[in-house]
């Protein structure tokens, strides 16, 4: 038991320890960088909701076509709200 308490102590301080160590990088960057880090990171999670958004319509037309309604509306909401989110970015 303690020995297993001593292991999530140490995982804690370690994500601890990598959170302070990005931070301090990320305030050490210059404002371009930083500007380019945040763009690579957009356009990332712009590409991969886009995908998943495809993903779930699919998969609801799929559904729609074996007419089950309920699993259609949801991979469709999903759709909706992952595209939704990909708009927002």
């Amino acid at each position: 038991m303690q020995e297993e308490r001593n292991v999530w102590v140490h995982l804690l301080m370690t994500m601890i320890s990598a959170a302070g160590l990005a931070a301090s990088v990320w305030m050490t960057l210059p404002e371009s960088e930083r500007l380019m880090v945040r763009l690579t990171v957009k356009a990332w999670l712009h590409k991969n909701l886009h995908q998943s958004a495809r993903r779930a319509g699919r998969a609801g037309m799929g559904a729609e076509l074996h007419e089950h309604t309920p699993t259609a509306i949801a991979s469709y909401s999903l759709a909706y709200r992952l595209s939704r989110w990909r708009d927002s970015l």
